[in-house]
């Protein structure tokens, strides 16, 4: 389609920080009118400081914000929205024990003659709305319910709720299926076709070509440049963000997998009914890959291997030793850990700081006659964060304060505190951008070399592709599949995963 020339949004000379971390130096941004335009760059390049200064959140140490050519100060994100500027977090941003149509709704609830909530009314519009996304539930559902993928639909139904003329979608299909991607890219492309503008971010490089007209890139909190989506292509995009070249894609290893099996599986099935009569081994120094469609099983698979849920039937093995895990300890204190899916509700803990996050998992390992040695723990932490490139280097700030990438690594850097030989890797690069992705692909490949064996769970089947010794399928709560992770195709995963 032909786009517009008007400029809806600018940005320029904008800079932010928070106390000695320079978030964002003097970055522009130009929006047009009835464009998608992607924002792309590392985790930390400032991307989501950037929407919280358009969105209202967070206001701007300098520059100036213009709307429709007008000077703008928004002091809250309520202000933004009036002026029609509605941004879907990349982090959730839903009360779990309320239901879908009360969240959609928080805050501007639709009132009757006397000031009571007309509850039916609201159900009806988000029910509307939820149809168009195809998101298959109702609203009356309580939001905790709901899979973090069903979640994020609600987030996206929630945005779309608003009389807007700029929309930012930050990682909207981080969590989303196949599915559910196309059918919010046709509302996006809907929406550029009414003249909405769309600011979008995602480390997909595939989504950007699909359905951007523009991308702007940003480094280090600088602005790098803006570039026709037509002129560019993936390696150049790539490069343009990390400033290099990050390396080979070929993760696998021409080492042959040790025969010595440290776990196995016979006959599980899980107390909640969504796996059933489950059976696999894991070899020493193996990267499983375990595949399958949102909703699968696999997810509540590795949360029972780990004692974190119940278990109906069936037993579990470790070097050959039949072995009770009834919680999370009990796996722990076998050499067993997992980084579950949400880092942010089960990852770590927003208020503390990076250092106490990573020491949280393992205490007595900095504790000398019951008393804490913190120089010791800044230490230990320090060389594990230091190895997985945590940006900013400083532990002492909140790891709610760091970008979704580095959150991801400080739990990954909590897990290998632990020192486990078994760890279970729930998406593990959810969020997170290339040159991050390429060092937690190095890691993983170098823990299995090392003789660490790893579960990984991934919605992204080229990552399991490319990591994976060996594949193992599930659908509705089956395993229907094995396959050799180095001769697997996506068509030959997808035939299993679908039910073949």
């Amino acid at each position: 389609m032909n786009l517009s020339n008007e400029i809806i949004l600018k940005m320029e000379h904008i800079s932010k920080s928070f106390g000695a971390v320079q978030a964002l130096d003097d970055v522009h941004f130009e929006l047009r009118k009835g464009e998608i335009h992607a924002l792309v760059g590392e985790n930390g390049a400032g991307k989501s400081t950037f929407l919280n200064i358009m969105s209202g959140n967070y206001r701007q140490d300098s520059g100036e914000i213009y709307l429709n050519g007008e000077a703008v100060q928004f002091r809250t994100p309520l202000a933004a929205k009036e002026k029609g500027i509605v941004k879907v977090h990349q982090e959730l941003q839903l009360i779990p024990e309320i239901s879908v149509a009360q969240n959609m709704f928080l805050g501007n609830e639709i009132t009757g003659r006397f000031g009571t909530i007309n509850f039916k009314e609201m159900e009806k519009k988000s029910n509307e709305m939820l149809k168009m996304l195809h998101a298959g539930f109702d609203s009356s559902v309580i939001t905790k319910t709901l899979s973090t993928a069903q979640q994020q639909m609600v987030e996206i139904a929630k945005a779309l709720l608003n009389d807007f003329s700029v929309l930012a979608l930050d990682e909207p299909t981080a969590s989303l299926t196949n599915k559910e991607i196309d059918e919010l890219f046709k509302i996006v492309k809907e929406l550029q076709r009414q003249g909405k503008s769309i600011i979008y971010i995602s480390h997909r490089m595939d989504e950007i070509f699909e359905i951007c007209d523009r991308v702007t890139v940003f480094r280090d909190g600088k602005y790098i440049d803006t570039v026709n989506v037509s002129e560019v292509d993936s390696p150049a995009l790539v490069k343009m963000m990390v400033g290099r070249d990050i390396g080979s894609e070929n993760y696998h290893t021409d080492k042959p997998v040790s025969e010595d099996t440290i776990l196995e599986v016979k006959n599980l099935t899980g107390g909640n009914d969504r796996f059933e009569n489950i059976s696999f081994s894991l070899k020493k120094g193996e990267i499983l890959g375990l595949a399958g469609l949102v909703g699968a099983g696999r997810t509540e698979l590795v949360r029972a291997i780990f004692g974190a849920d119940t278990v109906k039937s069936g037993e579990i093995f470790l070097k050959g030793k039949k072995t009770a895990i009834t919680c999370p300890k009990d796996a722990m204190d076998n050499g067993i850990m997992l980084i579950p899916e949400d880092r942010k509700l089960q990852g770590f803990v927003p208020g503390l700081t990076n250092t106490a996050n990573v020491a949280l998992s393992n205490l007595d390992k900095y504790r000398k006659n019951g008393v804490l040695n913190f120089s010791y723990m800044d230490r230990q932490v320090k060389e594990i964060t230091d190895k997985l490139n945590v940006h900013p280097k400083d532990n002492h700030l909140r790891t709610s304060q760091l970008s979704g990438g580095n959150q991801q690594k400080i739990v990954v850097a909590k897990a290998l505190n632990v020192e486990p030989e078994i760890l279970i890797l729930d998406e593990p690069t959810r969020g997170i951008d290339v040159n991050a992705k390429h060092e937690i692909y190095e890691l993983i490949r170098r823990l299995a070399d090392d003789g660490k064996s790893i579960i990984l769970i991934s919605s992204e089947l080229p990552e399991v592709l490319k990591l994976s010794d060996r594949i193992l399928v599930m659908y509705e709560g089956k395993m229907t599949g094995q396959l050799s992770g180095r001769e697997a195709t996506e068509n030959d995963v997808m035939q299993y995963a679908v039910g073949g």
